[in-house]
């Protein structure tokens, strides 16, 4: 259903100062007159009477400056009115009326009265009745005088409020707005909320911290009385089984005493007897040995035999002796290398294992003379420390050795391996200034042989650096005296040799080694000596033991020595017996001590172990129960004092947290629903946005391009924020895509009425009021406004005013005005159709 204007009465409003009617009919309207006649006063009429409230919108500082104010001998009107005639012929407004009559008058004293059909009203029944059929006082279709200029001159953020006006969006920015207000009130329940949650909280907290150390009291200490029954329990067990098993030790030891004593009894009448037999055969050997003269000779020779058995047995311990020393001398030996202090770990380790099969280190086994040692020493150069050993198992075993410790490397000889490197140049041998070959200057044991002669067998020893460059250099491996080195390469190595630590340390140790194993032979010869003077001693012995006489003194002697010896062991076995004896009452007693100590123990545990009553045991050792008890009352110290009542109260408060907590969650759902919302009306906001943006944006693009024959468009700043700027731009036909701020003034105007047209296109409204908006506009472009406006009028009602022929000739009507005495007078001419 649409409407139109249909006529204006006009009565003291500014230059209109009696009443007069201007019927407007649909179609092309066009107002035309020169400057200063009043013409736009006829749009500012209307928009007055739809309801503009700003007095600056219609050309005025205040609203009781639109009345008419005389001059030129003509009186001021009391008041201004303006009533505009719509159709309602399709039933647009709710009345029966064909036609609804509007009426705003203000008088002198700015107040304004609203009717309707002559009723008089409010401004907002006036507003709510007009935006039924999309009327608005501030709407795009009334383009007053300096709004396409404002258009133009609008910042990006203020032409997206046009968008955001045109859309509709303020219904979602008034129920975000409310929603964030709800939004605030809930965070400021929340806030209230947590606020009491926070203080009840530390109480419950610190109730709460109570009532666990209450139960945890109270828990230790059920515990505590478990463990020290359990304890109880234990020892009672223990001691029952200690005292039981001591019984059975104590019979055992009562046995064994009576078993002592009866042993020793029987041993006591065996020593008398014994003894007295001794006591018997002694007085025989007696009354025999004043008979037989030949006991002196016995005498001697037993003498002797025992002088000679004495000596034996000193040099076999002498030669033990010598024994240690050699061995001890011998690893002396066998680690003087170190004395030098430069052998490598590795190889100080192999040697102080002492191993067999590892006979040494080359600087070891060899013997250097004096005036050949800085030769030698050069010449074997790291191969002094090379390890000799007897074959490559050792070899292995002390290489695996060296791994595992992670000590270092060592070179290793095996004797049964090494080949032996030997002088072949014979030639050279016997020149002036050859010494001789290295190997053949040294002393060592011939089975070293092979090891020796692979560390110095290819290198010949010359007196000085001049002989071995007459022999040739690179022609032999030679050494100086002094040190130089020629190597078989041509590679010469010399200069100052500094000494140190001797490689080759003379000690005595092997004089020393060679006088005790000389000394060791002489003591075997007289052991073997004093061995037949033994068996010698020995044998006459024997045959003095032939005579009768002898016989039975002998045998009498052997039978006393016999006794004695049984009397020792006797004796022996009797003190023995009697030191057990002795041990073992006194671990009876020490036994009988002990139950008596635990039947006691017993006794109390029996004691303790009633007052904690029925009780369920825990089966552990002792020393755990112990600790367990230790730790549940260092963990009751711990606690300290408790508020038992804490716990009572603790479930009491717990309730009442619970409710706060629940009213505090109930809230959180609330904001979040509130969020919800925003985000759905932001959502939906942003969508009624785009869509208008991009139908405006179409609208603008197709009228431009009526308009100028280019293309145009709309878009955001950022185009992922609808609070950014919009920027218009366009490329007029024949020129590059341009931002409305860099386009010339035309060309702005241009941009501007199409911004303006395709907004009204966007929101059609029922007439559309332009005043003189093709002011700035060349006569081509003003053609082009004309033609457009020109087709649009066929469906809409335009009415403009304007100076321009162009849009005049293109009018339907034309209404001229003119300027008599300071009051407009108005004429209507219909154009002939074209």
């Amino acid at each position: 259903m649409k409407t139109s204007i249909t006529k204006i009465t006009l009565q003291g409003f500014k230059s209109f100062n009696k009443k007069i009617s201007i019927p407007f009919l649909p179609g092309f309207n066009i107002v035309a007159g020169p400057n200063g006649s009043g013409k736009s006063n006829i749009l500012d009429a209307i928009a007055f009477v739809l309801g503009r409230s700003s007095a600056k919108s219609l050309r005025a500082d205040r609203l009781y400056e639109l009345i008419f104010n005389g001059g030129e001998g003509k009186t001021a009107a009391e008041y201004a009115s303006v009533t505009l005639y719509l159709d309602n012929s399709q039933k647009t407004f709710p009345f029966e009326d064909g036609e609804v009559a509007v009426t705003r008058k203000v008088s002198k004293n700015g107040l304004s009265v609203y009717k309707i059909n002559s009723k008089t009203t409010t401004r907002e029944k006036i507003l709510e009745l007009l935006s039924s059929a999309r009327i608005h006082p501030d709407g795009h279709n009334i383009i007053l005088q300096g709004d396409v200029t404002q258009i133009i001159e609008m910042n990006p953020i203020e032409r997206r409020y046009t968008i955001d006006e045109i859309s509709g969006i303020s219904e979602y920015n008034d129920k975000k707005e409310k929603a964030q207000k709800d939004l605030d009130a809930v965070d400021q329940k929340l806030k209230e909320a947590e606020i009491i949650i926070s203080q009840r909280y530390d109480i419950f907290k610190k109730l709460e911290d109570e009532r666990n150390a209450a139960i945890k009291f109270q828990n230790l200490q059920k515990q505590l009385i478990v463990l020290k029954g359990s304890l109880a329990h234990k020892k009672l067990t223990t001691h029952e089984e200690q005292i039981k098993k001591l019984d059975e030790n104590l019979v055992k030891k009562e046995e064994l005493n009576k078993k002592l004593n009866e042993e020793i009894a029987q041993i006591e009448a065996e020593l008398d007897k014994r003894e007295s037999s001794i006591r018997e055969v002694a007085g025989k050997l007696i009354d025999i040995s004043k008979r037989v003269k030949i006991e002196k000779e016995v005498s001697e020779l037993r003498s002797k035999l025992l002088i000679a058995k004495d000596r034996l047995d000193s040099n076999a311990r002498e030669v033990d002796r010598i024994n240690s020393l050699i061995d001890k001398l011998e690893a002396l030996e066998s680690r003087k290398v170190e004395l030098s202090g430069e052998m490598p770990r590795a190889v100080q380790a192999i040697l102080r294992l002492n191993l067999r099969g590892v006979l040494g280190t080359i600087a070891s086994l060899i013997s250097v003379p004096e005036n050949y040692r800085v030769a030698i020493e050069v010449a074997a150069g790291p191969h002094l420390n090379d390890i000799v050993v007897e074959d490559e198992n050792v070899a292995s075993y002390c290489i695996d050795y060296l791994k595992r410790e992670r000590i270092g490397r060592a070179t290793f000889l095996p004797l049964n391996k090494i080949r032996p490197i030997l002088f072949r140049d014979n030639e050279l041998l016997g020149k002036h200034g050859v010494v001789n070959v290295a190997s053949k200057l040294i002393k060592y044991d011939s089975k070293h042989m092979s090891a020796i002669e692979f560390a110095f067998g290819n290198t010949l020893v010359v007196d000085k650096l001049e002989t071995a460059k007459i022999l040739g250099i690179g022609k032999a491996r030679m050494v100086t005296l002094d040190g130089d080195l020629i190597e078989r390469s041509g590679a010469m190595i010399g200069g100052h040799y500094l000494k140190t630590h001797p490689k080759f340390v003379e000690t005595a140790t092997n004089k020393e080694i060679e006088t005790y194993i000389n000394r060791r032979k002489e003591l075997e010869e007289e052991i073997k000596s004093f061995r037949q003077d033994v068996f010698e001693l020995e044998k006459k012995l024997k045959e003095y033991a032939v005579s009768e006489t002898t016989k039975e003194l002998i045998d009498l002697e052997k039978i006393r020595v016999s006794s004695e010896r049984e009397v020792d062991e006797l004796r022996e076995r009797r003190k023995k017996n009697h030191g057990r004896r002795i041990n073992l009452e006194i671990e009876l007693n020490t036994a009988k001590i002990e139950k008596a100590k635990l039947e006691a123990e017993l006794e109390n545990v029996r004691t303790e172990l009633q007052q904690y009553g029925q009780i369920e045991y825990v089966d552990e050792k002792l020393y755990a129960l112990e600790n367990f008890i230790k730790k549940a009352q260092r963990e009751i110290e711990e606690i300290g004092l408790v508020n038992l009542k804490a716990i009572d109260e603790y479930e009491k408060f717990k309730n009442e947290f619970d409710q706060y907590k629940e009213k505090y969650e109930k809230i959180l759902l609330e904001k979040k629903a509130v969020i919800d919302m925003i985000e759905q009306i932001e959502q939906r906001r942003m969508e009624v946005f785009n869509k208008c943006l991009q139908e405006v944006g179409s609208n603008f693009n197709e009228i431009y391009t009526k308009m100028s024959g280019g293309t145009a468009k709309l878009e955001l700043e950022n185009p992922a924020d609808i609070e950014s700027g919009l920027a218009i731009e366009a490329n007029p036909a024949g020129k590059k895509l341009l931002n409305i701020d860099s386009m010339s003034g035309g060309e702005k105007t241009l941009a501007a009425l199409a911004f303006l047209f395709a907004i009204q296109k966007y929101k059609p409204a029922p007439f559309y009021m332009f005043d003189e908006v093709d002011a700035a506009l060349d006569k081509e472009n003003s053609l082009k406004l004309a033609e457009l406006i020109k087709s649009l009028s066929k469906s809409e009602q335009f009415i403009m005013i304007t100076h321009n022929d162009q849009t005049i000739k293109s009018g339907d009507r034309v209404y001229g005005c003119t300027m008599d005495r300071g009051e407009t007078k108005i004429v209507g001419l219909e154009m002939p159709p074209k």
